[in-house]
């Protein structure tokens, strides 16, 4: 969950490798074209009230970095707000295309 007490970052600009940039870090698995299994790092970081950035990273590609994926914007009953549909994309690892 994300708490709307939460402080900001006291890090600036986000970085994956650097903790005090973003207040949450979750992983999901995704697959690519070929079936392969890819472990996306999810980071939250607050920019202000009710708002988030959300950054994923592929933990599989070695030359990856993490890349913006979406925003996220709440009222103040807590409700999502935004209509977050931006993809998120691993990279193309041993000749899969991209997930």
């Amino acid at each position: 969950n994300l708490n709307s007490s939460d402080p900001l970052p006291t890090v600036t600009p986000f970085s994956a490798s650097n903790a005090d940039s973003y207040n949450k870090k979750g992983s999901v698995t995704v697959f690519d074209s070929q079936g392969n299994a890819h472990d996306m790092s999810v980071y939250f970081v607050k920019t202000g009230d009710n708002n988030w950035q959300v950054y994923t990273q592929d933990s599989s590609d070695p030359t990856g970095t993490a890349e913006p994926a979406m925003k996220l914007v709440f009222n103040a009953n807590g409700v999502l707000t935004s209509n977050p549909t931006e993809n998120i994309t691993t990279g193309a690892i041993n000749g899969a295309d991209p997930a």
